[in-house]
């Protein structure tokens, strides 16, 4: 029997029990109303990362495709990342996305790296892999070219003019032999000078600054001559430093820019020059003619086109001067055609003008080479490939326009290129562009950031 005023053990332990419950649990509602909210928060904050990630992606995504198809590149304009900002990606319709476009397309060194990305991670290596192996060719056969011994094998009496040789004889007019004597030296020597001296136009030289220096020199004085062979020497050279780089501005010029001879004519067959996607370079608009001209001699329109054909004839005239000098037989052809000249001059005015023989024969070489490199400049210009060296040779290398096209790029510093290719680039494709964006996602009193950009030529992929 229980007692009175007494409960039972079980019955006041249940008591117990729910008296501690009801006490507890106002503390485990707010603890776990606290972690719920809590919770809720994190997922909005984590949303809000989210959406500023995808909304610099999605800027991303939103490339120029026309840019792309026409150069190869990756970089959005401002109108479509606009578009992708608009959207509504986030916690809820609070939340606030804004950018800052970055790497502007149109700085040089941002358009350099795109360039470099996109030549060396796509099949256009196979351009590159070509280049070398042209230059390597011409490296072979500048080991048998004296350029080096230029300034020796010319002749002394080379720096005598053509005055030496075609004196002024006014004083002589009366004589019974002066109109035999003019006849006679106007058929074989005045032609030949007149002939050269039309092919006579000015050296194209590129400073170290990536400047085009044009000077004129006189071959038939020996003034500048040096000069001309110390170009030649370091076109063939191909210098070490940043050469990859060279080479991957160079091939891109003239895989994606349209020059003014887009193909090559062998064995008659005309060969049509394509970009690395098969559009043929020639079909591009003639308002970008002359644009890999632009690109190597940073002049403009036409005055590139001129340029380019200075420095193609700079090239060409010291190959034939070179030839002829180290070439015993042809001289032999010149002295002996230079000998007969002032004998004749002696037998017809009985004596009384004595012409030095060397310096005939130089006129007769500067003239001919002249008129030879106006030749060569002239074929190179009508898409026929021309030897580099005139002569027999087991590494000769044929070249064609665009071969020398490649020696001038290469000759010049790659950022001195690269602050010429971006221009050209902004000309044809309506901008700015952009190749990075900075993304900053608001939202209450949190705030994230989020910078994105193209591959670069340097990204690897972390492996597992």
């Amino acid at each position: 029997m229980r007692e009175r005023g007494k409960y039972p053990p079980l019955l006041k332990c249940g008591g117990s029990i729910s008296l501690a419950l009801c006490l507890v649990l106002p503390v485990v509602l707010i603890l776990f109303h606290s972690i719920l909210v809590h919770s809720r928060r994190t997922r909005a904050e984590l949303d809000l990362v989210r959406g500023t990630a995808l909304t610099a992606e999605s800027i991303l995504a939103l490339y120029d495709r026309e840019l792309y198809r026409q150069y190869g590149l990756f970089a959005f304009d401002l109108l479509s990342a606009e578009r992708a900002a608009s959207s509504l990606i986030g916690p809820d319709s609070s939340a606030d996305y804004n950018f800052t476009p970055q790497g502007p397309l149109s700085d040089p060194s941002i358009t350099r790296e795109g360039i470099a990305r996109h030549m060396t991670l796509r099949s256009a290596t196979s351009l590159i892999a070509d280049a070398v192996d042209k230059f390597g060719q011409i490296r072979n056969l500048k080991r048998e070219i004296p350029l080096s011994d230029l300034n020796k094998l010319i002749p002394g009496a080379a720096s005598g003019g053509y005055e030496s040789a075609d004196p002024v004889l006014s004083h002589q007019a009366e004589a019974d032999w002066f109109e035999e004597y003019n006849a006679y030296m106007d058929d074989e020597l005045r032609a030949a000078y007149q002939q050269g001296l039309s092919s006579l136009a000015p050296a194209l030289i590129p400073s170290e600054d990536g400047s085009m220096e044009i000077f004129n020199y006189d071959p038939f004085d020996n003034s500048g001559l040096d000069r001309l062979g110390t170009v030649a020497d370091h076109a063939l050279l191909v210098a070490p430093e940043g050469f990859l780089d060279r080479i991957i501005l160079t091939e891109y010029t003239l895989a994606y820019f349209k020059n003014d001879v887009p193909f090559v004519i062998r064995h008659g067959v005309r060969t049509e020059d394509r970009t690395p996607d098969g559009r043929l370079i020639s079909s591009f608009s003639s308002l970008r003619d002359h644009e890999a001209e632009e690109i190597a001699t940073g002049f403009e329109g036409a005055r590139s086109s001129y340029a380019m054909s200075l420095f193609i004839g700079t090239i060409r005239f010291v190959m034939r001067l070179l030839h002829v000098l180290a070439d015993e037989k042809q001289l032999a052809g010149f002295e002996i055609a230079a000998e007969l000249v002032a004998a004749a001059v002696a037998a017809i005015t009985s004596g009384e003008v004595v012409l030095p023989p060397e310096v005939i024969m130089w006129v007769l070489i500067a003239s001919a080479v002249l008129g030879q490199a106006a030749k060569d400049t002239a074929q190179l210009q009508s898409g026929y490939e021309v030897n580099l060296w005139p002569g027999s040779s087991s590494f000769n290398v044929p070249m064609r326009y665009r071969d020398y096209l490649r020696l001038l790029i290469l000759l010049q510093p790659p950022d001195v290129i690269a602050e010429r290719i971006a221009p050209i680039i902004g000309r044809a494709a309506a901008g700015p562009h952009f190749t990075e964006v900075f993304c900053r996602g608001s939202w209450g009193d949190v705030s994230v950031t989020h910078t994105a950009a193209y591959l670069k030529r340097d990204y690897a992929p972390v492996l597992p």
